[in-house]
């Protein structure tokens, strides 16, 4: 400040050439501020000029409030190098998601890893997030930013935003023991009294399995629930019950003590489709993944 620097040097002159002013404005300036605080704040001796005790105390204030100020600047410049530094991870974090592509699996969940390794292969700068839904969760779904959804349904889909990929029969699974493991084909009206494992409430293939037995004139009764294809068939082979068993997408469930059997009447089926939101355009990392599984997915799956 001017005044502090007045202070320093003891004369008015070699302060303004300091400060760059011209000195009769350096003066005013002084001159102002003693009128303002109504003591004086220099006294001259000879052609130095000194603090009075009034002075003394001011330049102690100024002294402090300039350090302040000089710490408030430092934090300002700590601030603004840090929103740099945020501003760029923001920058970044907002190219990722749009890199990002979010599949919804309603469906198929076993394979879709193993499917999507040749993809990555070729789109390594694509990330890939993949989500396993329930049907109870359905109405969030598109709210959260999904991209694309696997699903299964009774019916084929085929819209402006989903497209069938294939139909799979699904099977009666059941324990090498049982009588009906050595048939050509079972009606599922005959496993009424039945004890059945399946999939929680909610999930896409326990809703197909639930249609399918209304249709032949019951509600399974479910002596355990599971989420995972590999449990189901560990407690089929030890005798705890049987279970609908899609005949694609849950390949390998059979054998090793577990038959699949076809169910006549009714004929079951499901078909697995692909969705998006029609609400939504895709971006071009979730368009290349759209037709990468639309191509390919389904040759996958039957091989």
């Amino acid at each position: 400040s001017y005044f502090q620097k007045i202070a320093e040097l003891q004369h008015m002159t070699k302060a303004a050439a300091a400060l760059h002013v011209a000195q009769p404005s350096l003066s005013r300036t002084i001159k102002s501020l003693e009128e303002e605080l109504d003591v004086p704040l220099f006294d001259h001796r000879g052609r130095n000029i000194v603090l009075t005790k009034y002075g003394e105390i001011l330049l102690a204030h100024v002294n402090l409030i300039m350090k302040e100020m000089e710490a408030v600047f430092d934090w300002k410049v700590y601030l603004r190098e840090n929103f740099e530094n945020a501003e760029g991870e923001i920058k970044k974090a907002e190219e990722a998601e749009h890199k990002t592509v979010k599949l919804s699996l309603y469906a198929a969940s076993k394979m879709v890893p193993s499917f999507l390794m040749e993809f990555r292969q070729k789109h390594p700068d694509i990330r890939l997030e993949i989500l396993l839904q329930s049907l109870q969760q359905d109405a969030e779904v598109m709210q959260k930013g999904i991209d694309l959804a696997l699903r299964s349904n009774i019916k084929p889909l085929d819209d402006g935003h989903s497209v069938t990929l294939f139909k799979e029969e699904i099977m009666l699974a059941v324990p090498d023991t049982d009588p009906h493991a050595n048939m050509p084909s079972v009606n599922l009206s005959d496993f009424s009294e039945a004890s059945f494992i399946c999939l929680h409430t909610g999930q896409s293939l326990r809703t197909v399995t639930d249609f399918y037995c209304r249709k032949a004139g019951f509600m399974p009764k479910v002596a355990l629930e599971s989420d995972s294809p590999e449990t189901v068939q560990e407690f089929i082979r030890t005798g705890l019950g049987i279970s609908f068993v899609p005949q694609i997408t849950w390949g390998g469930v059979g054998g090793e003590h577990v038959v699949l059997v076809p169910i006549a009447s009714p004929r079951c089926y499901r078909y697995i489709s692909l969705t998006w939101d029609k609400d939504k355009e895709l971006s071009a990392p979730a368009m290349e993944l759209k037709k990468y599984i639309i191509d390919h997915f389904a040759d996958f799956a039957k091989s």
